[in-house]
């Protein structure tokens, strides 16, 4: 895809920020620190990096969790490009919205998440709410720059989510039943590490 190589993603000066040039008709469809999403088609997205070691690290990451439901499936990767699968669902956190106690099955299904992030190997188990989405009674997760290099084993994140929406106290009651050893380490790093008692 020739015209990728016209987009331009770079920080702004300070940093906190991308600025994005995009001459092409591609929608940009969301945007963060290491990069920018663009739709390209119905079922693909394209995203552009603003350096290369990101565009790395992301591919590695999904090429760990092709042969698994939970990632986008990949189409072509540039220097500092990836074409993937356009995720076709609700966040989670827009998913959320209309309930004021976290949906039990939905507590399985998150369970069942973090257990195959783990079956693919990533450090990382964790995800903020909006990068997970609800497709076809699955969940899928996007950006994974970090997913192989951050060590985080208790899904703080995600827990920080579901507190900011009170949330967390239901969803913690479930995987304790659900879980109880997974719940034991996650309450403990809570505490030990945030500061978050529950």
């Amino acid at each position: 895809m020739e015209d990728l190589k016209k987009i331009s993603v770079q920080k702004n000066n300070d940093g906190t920020e991308l600025d994005v040039f995009n001459p092409t008709p591609y929608k940009l469809i969301g945007k963060g620190l290491q990069g920018a999403v663009f739709k390209v088609s119905d079922d693909r997205c394209v995203k552009v990096y603003v350096d290369e070691k990101y565009c790395t690290m992301e591919r590695n990451a999904l090429e760990a969790g092709q042969n698994s439901n939970i990632v986008p499936h990949m189409f072509e990767v540039g220097p500092n490009y990836i074409v993937m699968e356009y995720i076709n669902g609700e966040s989670l956190r827009d998913y959320l919205e209309k309930y004021t106690t976290f949906p039990y099955s939905m507590t399985k299904r998150i369970l069942s998440l973090f257990h195959q992030m783990e079956k693919v190997g990533y450090k990382r188990i964790d995800a903020n709410l909006r990068h997970i989405y609800v497709v076809n009674g699955g969940l899928k997760v996007i950006d994974h720059v970090n997913s192989l290099s951050i060590n985080r084993t208790a899904p703080i994140k995600f827990l920080k989510g579901l507190r900011k929406r009170r949330l967390m106290g239901s969803f913690l009651e479930q995987v304790k039943e659900l879980d109880y050893e997974r719940y034991s380490k996650w309450k403990k790093a809570l505490r030990e590490h945030y500061g978050i008692e529950y």
